[in-house]
């Protein structure tokens, strides 16, 4: 019996190892989104260890999102994309695109916790802990620039232009909309995984084209 514990023992330690190796390669440990003391972006703790912490907690969270930790930005304040041909318009910022701008839109601190009275200290950022405008990962709350999000691909939205694909099309599932039928930030981009793209953040496949030509069609 203490043979086969120890052998028992050895494979789940090299099972460990394994998936500690594969964490590293692609997931948020080794990306700017690691937000701890250890993360590698110029963004980040000037003490925290905890790397989950800054989105997702077990205890006390929002109903926002997932185990959502982090204060979430209110939405109303957007100025959302808008174009003549356009079939359909986006909603002010909801779902996991509203999750995102919790950071990204500049107006809430990094390291602004839930239960917390004061943000997390961290590096790097403006004078009330904010992403610093002159950042790429500055948003801002003009969404007018970016890729419609938080908008609700339909069918007939579709079928109003030639150049929509229905239904949006990934045989890898990397893609895609959300479960209530919206296009968000989500849709294109893995917050958890920056290994798949050298040139896009966080991008779910390795190139534009393949992201795009899930519901796009040229």
């Amino acid at each position: 019996m203490k043979r086969f514990s120890v052998v028992i023992a050895t494979a789940l330690l090299a099972v460990s190892v394994g998936n500690s190796a594969e964490v590293k390669r692609g997931s948020i440990f080794g990306s700017k989104h690691n937000l701890s003391v250890s993360g590698s972006g110029e963004i980040k703790s000037s003490s925290e260890t905890g790397v989950c912490i800054f989105c997702h907690s077990s205890h006390n969270t929002s109903s926002d999102g997932p185990l959502w930790n982090h204060q979430t930005t209110v939405p109303g304040k957007f100025k959302t994309y808008e174009r003549s041909t356009m079939d359909s318009k986006p909603e002010q910022p909801n779902g996991a695109t509203k999750l995102c701008l919790s950071c990204h839109d500049g107006t809430i601190a990094v390291g602004a916790i839930r239960g917390l009275t004061t943000p997390l200290p961290m590096q790097n950022v403006g004078i009330s802990g904010e992403i610093p405008q002159e950042r790429r990962s500055h948003i801002g709350t003009d969404l007018t620039g970016t890729h419609p999000v938080s908008i609700k691909f339909q069918p007939l939205m579709a079928a109003a232009d030639q150049h929509l694909r229905w239904p949006p099309f990934d045989p890898e599932k990397k893609v895609g909309l959300d479960a209530n039928g919206y296009v968000q930030c989500t849709s294109c981009h893995d917050p958890h995984n920056n290994a798949r793209s050298d040139k896009y953040p966080f991008w779910n496949k390795s190139s534009f084209d393949d992201v795009c030509n899930v519901c796009h069609k040229y």
